[in-house]
């Protein structure tokens, strides 16, 4: 992925449940949990798959806490 797609994929990222922080092309926060995330080391689906993967994480956490 280049920093255009990673500088657009942290714009739409909020439309789906997340936010998305970078600097160059590597993410360094997700929903304001620091991380370090190259994407330079997945193809552009990967990388969509793997923010999915967090989505779905993190709904299972709040399914089971909800009261």
């Amino acid at each position: 992925m280049d920093e255009a797609k990673i500088t657009r994929l942290c714009q739409i990222a909020p439309k789906y449940g997340l936010t998305l922080e970078h600097e160059g092309l590597v993410i360094t926060k997700v929903n304001g949990k620091a991380t370090s995330l190259d994407t330079t080391k997945y193809m552009p689906d990967q990388f969509i798959d793997l923010l999915a993967q967090i989505i779905a994480t993190n709904m299972k956490a709040d399914l089971w806490q909800w009261q």
